[in-house]
């Protein structure tokens, strides 16, 4: 809790600082997140690029409310936003693995232009040296700066500054293309049917998708349906069973009775009668079928057959 009034306070700090550095010079906005936080929306865009990068979408990275302030402030600076807060191609580029190191050398020289030419003139800065330069430039605390320089710097580890300025964009574009040996005019008439011919990688991996989903959906079903016909068919067999079992029953009391002559009921059996008469109670409603019928009776029947034999 202290933390987020810390942070809070420091962002409305910053809040205030901007707005009254606005009256005499606008101040420019140099990104201070951390790499942990940059790598995870990096690792997270190359699964799917959203329509709009907001406060929402950063939250699933980032809980405190003032670094999620400073991160769209900070990501807007190196055009990865626009002012909609939709993405730009540049973080397109940034995105991709192939070309990230090039747009990272992009985004070195248009945000941080004055820094690298100052050290280009005075030669090779020290922490403490950039550190002031930020403090100067934006009219923050030492701890505000000390976090852009650590961010400064990491992009410099992993920014790559070996294509020229001009031609870095146009050749990170191309440099997944084959070379062509096609006339331009040749070359431009068959764009069309090449088009028509390759479809996009969306579009090939979109049916396949819709098909896996469809196998899985008829896997599933399979299954569903041949659990449902063996308990179907456990419940035949232990309803024939006990058919059996009773049928047997009956016909060897029924062999046993027909030898002898009929004898009256004794008190014991009366009271077993009775007690049965009282308790048992058999409903039979719309709810039954002919198998809960058929076991009721016959286990009433071999109750009573119990009762006779005693």
């Amino acid at each position: 809790m202290a933390e987020n009034d810390a942070s809070q306070a420091e962002t409305n700090g910053e809040g205030n600082q901007e707005s009254s550095d606005s009256g005499r010079q606008a101040k420019t906005w140099y990104p201070y997140i951390t790499k942990v936080q940059f790598e995870k929306f990096l690792s997270r865009l190359e699964s799917k690029m959203p329509e709009q990068i907001d406060r929402d979408y950063v939250r699933a990275i980032i809980r405190t409310p003032s670094m999620i302030y400073r991160f769209l402030r900070g990501i807007e600076a190196m055009k990865f936003i626009d002012r909609e807060q939709c993405p730009t191609p540049m973080l397109q580029r940034v995105v991709n693995p192939e070309t990230r190191a090039f747009a990272l050398a992009e985004v070195q020289r248009d945000l941080y232009k004055d820094l690298l030419d100052e050290q280009a003139k005075s030669g090779e800065m020290n922490d403490e040296e950039i550190v002031e330069y930020f403090r100067d430039r934006t009219g923050m605390g030492r701890d505000s700066a000390n976090k852009m320089k650590m961010f400064f710097k990491y992009l410099n580890g992993e920014a790559d500054f070996s294509q020229p300025a001009a031609q870095s964009q146009e050749e990170d574009q191309t440099a997944t293309k084959p070379p062509s040996e096609e006339p331009a005019s040749e070359k431009q008439a068959s764009e069309p049917e090449e088009k028509t011919a390759k479809p996009s990688k969306e579009e090939t991996q979109t049916p396949q998708r819709n098909q896996n989903r469809e196998r899985g959906q008829q896997e599933r079903s399979s299954r569903q349906e041949r659990n449902r016909e063996s308990r179907q068919e456990r419940n035949q067999g232990q309803n024939r069973q006990e058919r059996s079992e009773s049928n047997a029953s009956s016909a060897a009391a029924s062999s046993s009775y027909q030898d002898r002559p009929p004898r009256p009921l004794t008190e014991q059996q009366k009271a077993y009668l009775d007690t049965v008469r009282s308790v048992v109670s058999i409903n039979v409603d719309g709810d039954w079928d002919e198998d809960m019928i058929r076991v009721a009776f016959d286990r009433l029947e071999r109750l009573l057959d119990r009762i006779r034999r005693i």
